[in-house]
């Protein structure tokens, strides 16, 4: 019997792997239980089976198995073919094997896409824009990618890839952070941290944002390496939030170590280093920073909207407002936050600086869980909904008040993604 293939899901990256496969001419049925599926037309018009079952039954007949990232590991057909030994893969095991660019992967639990994107506009300014693709959980499957020539892939790492995958190797690694996250998909934040700590194998260069469980390999700090340039950073205090100014060090750590892998630099001669780094800041001064991502709305009656909808873990949250502080003061922000908690525990909410928060307004599903963790650090408010407390926020806020979004948590419990949040949120400022 000809036994087929398996793709295990079909989001954006499950046709990605349809297509590839295709065209290499390789036979495949697709699993898929989600209703809400693009494409569907395409197998059906190509001849490939389509079911909206999970059927482990059907592993006699498949040789490997393709998985998308929004498979879980606890996925009964994925289980049953481990235990039948079945060959699993993912794209990303595919393109790290198969194209021959330098790769370069990025993962962390925050602030991944915008390095990838600020780590596009610096590497196409140094190397040109044909010669460097931004791939993967920033949006472009990489198996879109595969038949094109280039020099370097920027490749965006999720956990969820990350722990799917079967072979991670790389010219360069970077993992910008690790804070509690997806903890209602992984088992315990351990499990999350090793999980994110396999972008490093078998890679060259590593890049880092601390000192701890040091490796063998050649390792970049890059809350380190710039401390004797550090004046270098001082004017991007006013543009910047504190954890952009993080991002833009660990970018520049990636154009450092790409150059050093090509030898093109020296490590340890660091004299050609400020300008380096100066001629790099000249580059990124012109990014624009991506939406919903600490995002000002700008001013209105006095006072200052901040879209931070993209912070769906409290580590970004509490970076938000590390930042705000830094260049408000205390004593002047209203935070909304809330949402679906994704197993986070909000009792990390309690290292909020004192006197920093005037009041916080609390909405989702897990809102008392959220006001339990924090009624003793402000004045707490929980509301209905995004709406209501904009509402109450414009008969309370004062002239020199900062009200930012920033939800420490996923939007899955009332919207369908943090864009859609944040994207209300900016429609509600915009109709004050």
């Amino acid at each position: 019997m000809n036994k087929k293939n398996l793709i295990l899901g079909y989001g954006q990256t499950g046709v990605s792997i349809a297509k590839y496969l295709h065209k290499q001419e390789i036979p495949f049925v697709v699993m898929e239980t989600r209703k809400d599926l693009i494409d569907i037309k395409w197998l059906t018009d190509h001849g490939y089976e389509f079911s909206d079952v999970f059927d482990k039954d059907i592993l006699d007949q498949i040789s490997k198995v393709y998985v998308s990232p929004g498979i879980p590991t606890n996925n009964p057909v994925l289980m049953a073919a481990k235990v039948l030994n079945i060959e699993i893969e993912t794209d990303i095991d595919i393109f790290l094997k198969l194209h021959s660019c330098t790769k370069i992967l990025i993962s962390g639990t925050n602030g991944k896409t915008t390095v990838t994107s600020m780590a596009y506009k610096l590497f196409t300014n140094y190397l040109g824009e044909k010669k460097v693709e931004a791939l993967g959980n920033i949006g472009n499957p990489v198996l879109d990618s595969i038949d094109k020539e280039f020099e370097v892939a920027l490749v965006e790492i999720s956990s969820y890839q990350l722990e799917l995958s079967s072979s991670i190797s790389s010219d360069i690694a970077v993992l910008l952070n690790v804070t509690q996250d997806h903890l209602d998909r992984h088992s315990s934040f351990e499990e999350y941290k090793a999980i994110k700590n396999k972008v490093f194998n078998e890679s060259k260069i590593v890049i880092k944002d601390d000192l701890s469980g040091l490796s063998t390999k050649k390792c970049l700090y890059f809350k380190e390496i710039f401390n004797e340039y550090i004046n270098c950073f001082d004017d991007l205090h006013d543009e910047w939030p504190l954890h952009d100014i993080e991002n833009i060090k660990a970018t520049i750590s990636m154009l450092l170590a790409y150059l050093v892998l090509k030898q093109e630099i020296s490590f340890d001669d660091r004299s050609e280093w400020k300008y380096f780094i100066k001629n790099c800041l000249g580059i990124l001064n012109s990014f624009q920073r991506l939406p919903h991502r600490y995002e000002s709305l700008g001013l209105k009656d006095g006072i200052t909207y901040i879209n931070d909808s993209k912070a769906t873990n409290v580590a970004s949250t509490l970076k938000a407002l590390d930042s705000v502080y830094d260049k408000y003061g205390e004593g002047r922000t209203i935070l909304i936050c809330g949402g679906d908690s994704k197993g986070q525990d909000f009792n990390e909410l309690k290292a909020i600086q004192r006197n920093l928060l005037k009041k916080v307004y609390i909405f989702g599903i897990h809102k008392d869980l959220i006001a339990s963790s924090i009624r003793n650090l402000t004045d707490v408010e929980l509301v209905k909904d995004l709406e209501e407390a904009i509402k109450q926020i414009i008969t309370y806020a004062v002239n020199g008040d900062v009200v930012i979004l920033s939800p420490a948590c996923s939007s899955v419990d009332m919207y369908k993604d943090y864009k859609e949040r944040g994207e209300e949120f900016r429609r509600l400022i915009d109709s004050v």
